[in-house]
C-alpha cells in the first residue's frame, strides 16, 4: 500500500481536517469571494471547508476530473487559493497564474501546462490576458459575469477523498518572470508538504497562538503553504489581497495580529503605518518576510512600532526550493551578523547551501562570492515544459552572493542583473534607502550604456528633493539621474517584485534629458 502525505499537509484534505480540528476559527478577507460574494468578509474554518466542497461541486460539474489540469486566471482573491484546494479536492491539478502574466506570455504557459480547463473572469478579460490564446483550445468557465458561469451549473456529487501519494502532483504555480516567460513550477504533494512542514513545525514548537495576517499573492505557493500551516496550527487567519498601506491599516485593525507575513516591497511600504499608527503593529509579536533581503531600515522601523518582545524573521528562498536559509532580528539587537544583506544560516534538516564559480565552475570555500545554490526538502521535482537549472544535483537559484566563514548566507544581485564595479547592487539601495528617509521604493535598474537608473518611490507622491538626493549618492558608484513614480506606475510581477528586464527596456527607450526631467519631478 503506497505510503500517504499528511493529511494537514496535504492540498485535498486540509481545509476539512483543520474544520473538524479546530472548528469555527475566525478567517477574515479583506473584501469578499468573487466566486461567493454573498459570504461576505467574515469566515471560519467550518464555513472554508464548506465553500471548497460548493466549489468543487460546480468544478466537477464542468468537467474537472482526476488527474487533470485546471488552470486558474482571474482577479487576486482568496478565491483562488479555494479554487485550488476545490480541484485538489477532486484530484486534479491546480495552475495558478496571475492575470497580469501578459497576453503573449499566457499562451506559452497553456502549451506548457495542456491543462484541460481554464478558469478565469471578467477582469482578466478586460486586461486582454486571453486575448491570444487560439480558438478550439481548453474550455473556459467564469467566475461571475462574463462567460459560462460556474454558478450556474448544477453541481454533482463529491468523489471520496484522502491524502495523496508522496510523488502526486498537487500544484503548479509560476515563477516571478523579471527576466522573461515565467518557469511552471510543479509541486508534488512530498515537496508542497517539504514547503509547509518548517512553519508548521516552529509554530508548533513555539506554541503559537497569535492570530496571522498574511499579504502575499495568491497565485504563490508560498500563500498555499502558509494557508495550510495556519489551518494545521488552528490560527485566527486574515488575508490580505492589496498591500497597499490603508487596506492594511483596515486589516490590523480588523485581525489583531500576533504575526503579519508579506513581502519587502510591502513591508518598506507599512512604515509610515509604524510611523503614522504605530497603535496598529504594537500587537505583532513576529513580522516574517519571505523571498529577498528586506532593508534594514525596514526592519528596524517595524521592529520600533511592534510588541516590545517582536522578532522579524527573514526567510530567504524561492518557489522552486521553498524556505533556505532564515534570520532572526529583535529589536535593538541586529544578531550574529550586523551585515544588510545576510539572510542567514540554513534551516537544520531542510537545507544546504554552497557556492559556486559563476559560469559552471566548481565550488568555492568559504568567503568567496559566486551563485548560490541550494538542496532542500521542498525542490520541485521539474518545471513544466522546460528544463530545470539542477546543477550536480544542487538547484542553481540564480543569484549572487557569498556564504562567510561565520557560515551565513549573504545575498548580493541576482546574476543577471550584476553591474561591473558595483559589488552589490542591493547593498547600494539598502545605502540610499538609509540616506532618504522619504523614499518608499529605490531600485537601481541596470541599462545598456551607463550606470545604473534609480526608479525611486516617495511617500505620499511627492516631489523628491534634489539636494538631499545629491548628498545621498555622493561618494556612491555612479548611478543616473533618478526617475521618480508612482508605485502602481513601476512594472511588478505577481508578487509586487520589480522587473527590472522590463523596466530597463522602458528606460533605455527615454532620451537622457527625459529621464533627467522624470527626476526634477
Amino acid at each position: 500500500m503506497a505510503r500517504r502525505t499528511p493529511g494537514h499537509l496535504a492540498l485535498p484534505t486540509a481545509p476539512a481536517l483543520a474544520a473538524r480540528r479546530h472548528g469555527r476559527v475566525p478567517l477574515r478577507l479583506d473584501r469578499p469571494l468573487d466566486l461567493f460574494p454573498d459570504t461576505g468578509t467574515e469566515l471560519d474554518y467550518v464555513t472554508f471547508a464548506d465553500l471548497v466542497d460548493r466549489a468543487a461541486r460546480l468544478l466537477a460539474a464542468a468537467g474537472v476530473s482526476p488527474g487533470g489540469r485546471v488552470m486558474v486566471v482571474k482577479r487576486p482573491g482568496f478565491d483562488v487559493p479555494l479554487l485550488a484546494f476545490a480541484c485538489a479536492r477532486l484530484g486534479a491539478v491546480p495552475v495558478l497564474i496571475h492575470p497580469t502574466v501578459g497576453r503573449h506570455e499566457l499562451p506559452v504557459l497553456v502549451e506548457r501546462a495542456r491543462p484541460g480547463v481554464i478558469v478565469t473572469d471578467a477582469y482578466a478579460d478586460g486586461l486582454g490576458v486571453l486575448g491570444e490564446l487560439p480558438a478550439g483550445g481548453p474550455r473556459r468557465w467564469y467566475v461571475g459575469s462574463g462567460g459560462r458561469s460556474l454558478t450556474a451549473l448544477v453541481p454533482v456529487e463529491l468523489p471520496e477523498v484522502s491524502a495523496p501519494a508522496p510523488d502526486t502532483e498537487q500544484l503548479v504555480t509560476h515563477t516571478s518572470g523579471t527576466t522573461g516567460v515565467p518557469k511552471l513550477v510543479r509541486q508534488t504533494a512530498r515537496t508542497f508538504a517539504g514547503q509547509a512542514r518548517p512553519q508548521t513545525v516552529i509554530g508548533r514548537l513555539l506554541r503559537v497562538r497569535d492570530p496571522y495576517l498574511v499579504c502575499i499573492s495568491p497565485v504563490h505557493v508560498r500563500t498555499m503553504a502558509a494557508i495550510v500551516s495556519t489551518l494545521a496550527l488552528g490560527l485566527p487567519f486574515g488575508f490580505m489581497t492589496e498591500p497597499d498601506p490603508r487596506n492594511a491599516a483596515r486589516m490590523l485593525e480588523r485581525v489583531r495580529p500576533g504575526i503579519v507575513e508579506t513581502v519587502p516591497n510591502a513591508f518598506i511600504r507599512w512604515e509610515e503605518l509604524a510611523d503614522e499608527r504605530p497603535e496598529l503593529l504594537a500587537p505583532v509579536r513576529m513580522f516574517l518576510s519571505t523571498f529577498d533581503a528586506a532593508h534594514p531600515r525596514t526592519i528596524r522601523t517595524l521592529l520600533g512600532a511592534g510588541h516590545r518582545h517582536a522578532r522579524y524573521v527573514q526567510v530567504y528562498g524561492q518557489s522552486e526550493t521553498g524556505p533556505v536559509a532564515m534570520k532572526f532580528y529583535r529589536r535593538g539587537r541586529r544578531g550574529r551578523c550586523a551585515d544588510g544583506r545576510c539572510v542567514g544560516r540554513p534551516l537544520p534538516g531542510q537545507s544546504r547551501v554552497r557556492i559556486a564559480g559563476v559560469g559552471g565552475a566548481g565550488a568555492v570555500g568559504r568567503g568567496t562570492a559566486g551563485a548560490i545554490l541550494a538542496r532542500t526538502s521542498a525542490v520541485t521535482p521539474s518545471y513544466l515544459g522546460t528544463p530545470d537549472e539542477r546543477t550536480d544535483g544542487w538547484w542553481a537559484m540564480g543569484d549572487f552572493g557569498v556564504v562567510t566563514d561565520r557560515g551565513c548566507l549573504h545575498l548580493y544581485d541576482r546574476i543577471v542583473d550584476r553591474e561591473p564595479g558595483v559589488d552589490s547592487l542591493l547593498a547600494l539601495e539598502d545605502t540610499i534607502l538609509e540616506r532618504v528617509p522619504e523614499l518608499t521604493e529605490a531600485v537601481l535598474v541596470p541599462v545598456r550604456g551607463g550606470p545604473p537608473v534609480p526608479v525611486v518611490c516617495t511617500r505620499g507622491d511627492r516631489p523628491l528633493d534634489a539636494r538631499a538626493w545629491r548628498a545621498a549618492v555622493a561618494g556612491l558608484p555612479p548611478v543616473a539621474e533618478p526617475v521618480r513614480l508612482a508605485w502602481d506606475d513601476i512594472p511588478h510581477t505577481a508578487t509586487w517584485k520589480v522587473k527590472r528586464a522590463e523596466a530597463a527596456r522602458v528606460l533605455e527607450g527615454v532620451r537622457a534629458h527625459d529621464v533627467a526631467h522624470l527626476g526634477r519631478g
